[in-house]
């Protein structure tokens, strides 16, 4: 009745609706509801009272309006507006921090912990709870010079461990928030005097022109630079292809590849190599179908529980990532029985998988389930050394073979691509010397006849000086023991770091040790690798505004 009313006296329905909107703040605008109540009382409509009207929603009436105040061109819908335009309804200023440090540090910590836009500090779910006690308006502009004095502080924190460090290793990973816009983040990693394995971020360089090897590789030596780790640096841990190919000005770099940017290569190209890419269109399909209809999901949900099938979300998987496909396929596989029947009632034939090709599925799953059984040997959190990488890939190459041997084709055809990327990982002298003072993973390289590269490796990193002299037969001699007697200790539970830190008779070997060990296997957190969650979590650094996101980053990883 009351929009007929408003169309026939030309008033917007909205404020017609306005008068059963529910009462949310007495500290109302009173431009807004003078206008309104004007409206209402000009047709003989009773009067209101001005705390019965919020604020007027986000319709098209706000919009309206706000091109009123404030010139804005007028948007239909939810109007869209700058963080310092949108206000809490108290509005006064808050110049100072003074009597609300917690409240600020919390608030803060939700922007650096959730790699939050700061222009979410002033919506509603975040300043309800802080609001009371802030008793003021919080600005995006002033958030961000909070944000800045902290970055500052921990700037200088994390410049004087780099400083104090003699070997360091870098890593660069390279991503993108859209096709359109990429970063370069790198990272420092080196070990502490109490033997942990030490991980800071350094920069994010936005890649404004293009993100070529060469355009990496000149932020990456302009970062360098920056924090003065140049000269200290001889390995960097990268996602980006090609990029050891590229001239550094003269930097001695060895370029190491990241280990999971390898295997997901690995499988994007098993793919491309066989006849399969139509086959995972079709399972992304499938999800699709239910994600878009939820009379089918709750049928779904329906035929799971009375054919007692585990139910789990059905992902799906963008692009040809190796762990998103795992999932996808595999949650298929478990309830395809209740997928069957819901595509038989509502007549579904076109996405219906065959018995070959749910065998061709059963393959998928098998080999990259491997695949994820390595990765999680990696490590668990944070950065985990290379030492480790040569015994797991002999792992990943054994149970390719097995799985080969029961006709599994994509486990052969992975094998292969393997092979080819990976497989004279043995023959680089930095992952052989890491291997072999790794006490758990020595024996990976030891069994090999030839180790003399190994052990001239080290004794020129004992002395410091790769072009001195040969020393003396007494010395020799004793380096010799040494190896000997670091090469039969067996039965170790500790770790190469704590090894190394509790065992004081291998002193000597234990410097290159600290050198080797510092190169991390992936350029970006284990835990990413292997976990959806986490990924998912980080990935939200796509939605922070190009201006905040080397500093934002910075705070979140050198917590």
């Amino acid at each position: 009745m009351d929009k007929v009313k408003a169309k026939l006296l030309n008033i917007p329905s909205t404020f017609c609706e306005l008068r059963r909107a529910p009462k949310l703040s007495r500290d109302m605008n009173k431009k807004r509801a003078n206008f309104a109540n004007n409206l209402h009382r000009g047709r003989g409509h009773r009067d209101f009272s001005r705390d019965r009207f919020m604020p007027i929603p986000f319709k098209r009436m706000y919009g309206r309006q706000s091109h009123l105040e404030s010139g804005r061109k007028l948007s239909y819908g939810r109007p869209t507006l700058h963080a310092e335009q949108i206000r809490p309804y108290n509005q006064h200023e808050l110049p100072t921090n003074r009597g609300h440090g917690s409240n600020i540090s919390t608030l803060l910590n939700i922007i650096i912990k959730d790699l939050q836009p700061l222009r979410s500090v002033t919506r509603l779910h975040l300043t309800r709870t802080l609001q009371p006690s802030l008793d003021g308006h919080l600005s995006a502009s002033w958030i961000r010079n909070e944000l800045q004095n902290l970055y500052r502080q921990k700037r200088v924190e994390v410049q004087n461990a780099v400083n104090n460090a003699s070997n360091l290793a870098l890593s660069a990973e390279l991503w993108s928030s859209n096709e359109k816009v990429f970063y370069l983040t790198v990272s420092c990693h080196l070990i502490s005097e109490n033997w942990k394995l030490k991980s800071y971020v350094l920069d994010t360089a936005h890649l404004l022109i293009k993100h070529t090897a060469e355009n990496a590789a000149e932020h990456l030596l302009r970062i360098s630079n920056e924090w003065n780790v140049t000269e200290k640096t001889q390995i960097v841990v990268t996602n980006v292809d090609s990029m050891k190919k590229v001239q550094n000005n003269g930097c001695r770099w060895t370029y190491i590849p990241c280990f999971a940017h390898t295997l997901d290569k690995v499988f994007r190209q098993t793919i491309q190599e066989t006849d399969y890419e139509s086959l995972l269109r079709k399972c992304q399909q499938i999800v699709a179908f239910f994600h878009q209809s939820d009379g089918a999901s709750q049928n779904l949900q329906g035929y799971c529980a009375s054919l007692k099938l585990r139910q789990s979300e059905l992902t799906q998987s963008c692009g040809l990532k190796w762990l998103a496909t795992l999932h996808m396929l595999k949650n298929i596989l478990q309830q395809w029985e209740a997928i069957f029947q819901v595509f038989v009632d509502r007549r579904v034939d076109n996405l219906f998988l065959n018995e070959n090709e749910r065998k061709i599925i059963e393959n998928f799953v098998a080999v990259l389930d491997i695949l994820k059984d390595i990765t999680e040997e990696v490590g668990s959190q944070g950065f985990s050394p290379i030492s480790n990488i040569i015994p797991l890939v002999q792992k990943l190459q054994e149970r390719l073979r097995n799985q080969w041997m029961v006709e599994n084709r994509i486990a052969k055809k992975l094998s292969e691509i393997c092979d080819f990327h990976i497989g004279n990982i043995k023959k680089i002298l930095w992952f052989r010397v890491s291997t072999a003072l790794d006490p758990q993973c020595k024996t990976s390289v030891l069994q090999d006849s030839g180790i003399e590269d190994i052990t001239a490796e080290i004794r020129k990193q004992i002395k410091g000086d790769t072009h001195s002299p040969v020393h003396c037969s007494q010395e020799t001699e004793s380096e010799e023991s040494l190896f000997q007697k670091y090469w039969k200790t067996t039965n170790i539970s500790a770790n190469a770091l704590e090894f190394w830190k509790t065992n004081e008779e291998f002193k000597k070997l234990a410097t290159v040790a600290r050198k080797y060990l510092t190169v991390v296997s992936t350029a970006i957190p284990v835990e990413r690798v292997h976990h959806l969650q986490e990924s998912r979590l980080v990935d939200k650094r796509s939605c922070l505004e190009p201006e905040n996101v080397n500093m934002i980053l910075f705070l979140n990883s050198n917590q």
